[in-house]
């Protein structure tokens, strides 16, 4: 019998979008029936960081080109939504899992902490290993951002 697939949240800034987050997208493609991606809005992805990031619509229409590409290799739909605050819909949404990584997986734990709360069953929780560049460490917006790695991971000549 063929799994169920499920309602499948994931959020994040996806800047840039790296090796990184494409793991954990495809992976929520691969075990979704739908797939609700939250983009963190401008204001929020300004405070949690120190480093650039580039403005809404340009991460909206760079994340929903990758998207668009995984939703026809995998026949799922997908919505992008405004993430004004680290847990946006997941805590009175009608999802059956998240997909985090291992870096995000706290996050996830308190969603659930509460969704239990309010009365809703909690998140199946999908932890995706964190992806590793050519030097060993994990792939990173702000690594990348410093020159320290390339999206896929690679260090540049000399590099750290």
């Amino acid at each position: 019998m063929e799994k169920v697939k499920e309602r499948i949240c994931i959020g994040g800034t996806f800047w840039p979008l790296h090796r990184g987050h494409r793991t954990l997208l495809e992976e929520a493609f691969r075990i979704a029936s739908t797939v609700y991606v939250g983009l963190t809005n401008d204001r929020m992805a300004g405070e949690m960081r120190e480093r650039e990031v580039a403005e809404y619509g340009v991460r909206y229409e760079m994340l929903g080109d990758y998207l668009d590409e995984l939703s026809g290799r995998y026949g799922v739909t997908y919505e992008i939504q405004p993430l004004s605050d680290p847990y946006g819909p997941t805590l009175t949404g009608d999802y059956d899992g998240i997909v985090v990584s291992e870096e995000t997986e706290k996050t996830a734990i308190k969603i659930n902490e509460e969704r239990l709360r309010g009365g809703l069953k909690p998140l199946r929780v999908h932890k995706v290993k964190m992806v590793l560049g050519a030097k060993g460490s994990p792939i990173s917006s702000t690594r990348i951002m410093k020159g320290e790695m390339n999206e896929e991971g690679e260090t540049p000549e000399g590099g750290k």
